[in-house]
């Protein structure tokens, strides 16, 4: 086994498994980066699955370790995305790369993105090996407003020993939403025995600077009414797309309506390129991926999207009028936050069921027409990066921790 590093660089490790979409890397991107600026002497390795690598720019003294990638296929169910050696060979690869690459990193730090023992409980031989070390890490876990129905949540955290390494491993629970909107801790059972540990964060945005309305659209030259159509990473975003791009042909040139597309890096190229097939004859554009995605929505006067963590937050940031399409599976997640969100007239929804080209028409029309903007909500912080980093900021520079019974109140940012 290789020998541990000997610098004095402080070390700070980060885990996300990325079985579906890009919403894991991109938060732990974002809060990475926020922490390199914290402590611009840090290094901050991150322990990636995403097929495609590390999709967003890193600062000085960031970077990734791939994992073999998998996909989410139920709850609690992942299979290999590209290898074809079987599930035995693909855990032991991500077990085997995990500890190495701890072990000769040495963290000070951990933040686990999400699944608290990894998928197929691939973190607990790397929980056990820090635990073990003379000078453990701060080991904090990290959890996105709403992972699924709170019943699935709890079955499955029971059912892998989640609750029972909570309990063992970690130090602290970084909530990235607000209480206020999502009581995530009452509704996933950690309200009470684990309530000294939890911290809301408030959501997570990437807060890059991004152009003017009116400067994006005089370089992207727009002369209509824009719609910017985006998937996330774009695993599973054809089928919102392609009814889309249906119902503005329903609408016609017409209506003023000009798109773009943003499919996302993970989209299948077939599928990208039968989307620009459909955009012929229409004012739309097809792009795949873009840097600087915040100006690009900022030029919008209406924005499609899926109901990721990451697309809402960057919404939210820009208070623009959204129409959103929550995937149908394999977790409940995207409908229950698009729901959600919609209740407190923050966005407007077409749920799975009712999706069709002429209920999108319908929609982009009438959202296209409302002249009130979307409802301001105090409620919520979308300072959840900044947050985060401060205080794993403090943990690191401290080194210092408290046990769970020695703390007596679960703090709160807003």
């Amino acid at each position: 086994m290789s020998q541990p590093m000997q610098d004095n660089s402080t070390c700070i490790m980060t885990y996300s498994h990325d079985g579906f979409g890009l919403g894991h890397l991109r938060r732990n991107t974002t809060i990475a980066s926020h922490l390199a600026n914290e402590l611009p002497a840090s290094s901050i390795l991150m322990l990636i699955g995403c097929p495609t690598g590390a999709v967003f720019k890193l600062p000085p003294g960031v970077d990734f370790m791939k994992l073999p990638s998998v996909i989410k296929r139920d709850t609690g169910v992942w299979h290999p995305l590209r290898l074809r050696i079987g599930l035995d060979k693909t855990k032991a690869l991500r077990i085997g790369t995990i500890q190495e690459v701890a072990h000769v990193f040495q963290p000070q730090l951990l933040l686990v993105d999400h699944v608290p023992v990894g998928i197929w409980g691939e973190l607990l031989p790397l929980l056990e090996m820090l635990k073990r070390r003379d000078d453990p890490p701060v080991i904090v876990l990290g959890l996105r407003d709403i992972l699924d129905r709170p019943e699935v949540t709890r079955a499955l955290w029971e059912r892998d020993g989640s609750y029972q390494a909570i309990r063992k491993f970690y130090d602290e629970i970084f909530i990235y939403g607000c209480r206020e909107v999502f009581d995530t801790s009452s509704h996933y059972g950690l309200e009470k025995e684990f309530a000294p540990m939890i911290r809301y964060c408030g959501y997570v945005c990437a807060k890059e600077p991004y152009k003017s309305k009116e400067q994006m659209r005089k370089e992207l030259q727009v002369e209509r009414r824009l719609v910017v159509v985006m998937g996330g990473g774009g695993l599973d975003a054809y089928p919102m797309m392609q009814t889309c791009m249906k119902a503005l042909r329903i609408l016609g040139p017409h209506a003023g309506v000009e798109a773009i597309f943003i499919s996302g890096p993970l989209m299948d190229n077939q599928r990208r390129e039968r989307l620009r097939e459909q955009a012929k004859g229409l004012k739309v554009r097809v792009l795949t991926h873009v840097e600087d995605s915040l100006s690009y929505l900022n030029a919008a006067h209406l924005v499609v999207t899926m109901a990721g963590y990451n697309s809402l937050c960057q919404v939210l940031q820009l208070r623009k009028k959204a129409l959103v399409v929550p995937r149908s599976g394999p977790s409940a997640e995207q409908q229950m936050r698009a729901r959600l969100f919609a209740e407190r007239g923050l966005m407007d929804v077409i749920y799975p069921t009712e999706l069709s080209p002429k209920k999108m028409a319908g929609k982009l029309l009438e959202n296209l027409q409302r002249r009130n903007q979307p409802s301001y909500d105090p409620a919520i912080s979308t300072n959840g990066a900044r947050n985060a980093a401060a205080h794993l900021a403090e943990l690191v520079a401290s080194r210092v921790y408290y046990p769970v019974e020695s703390q007596v109140e679960c703090r709160l940012y807003s």
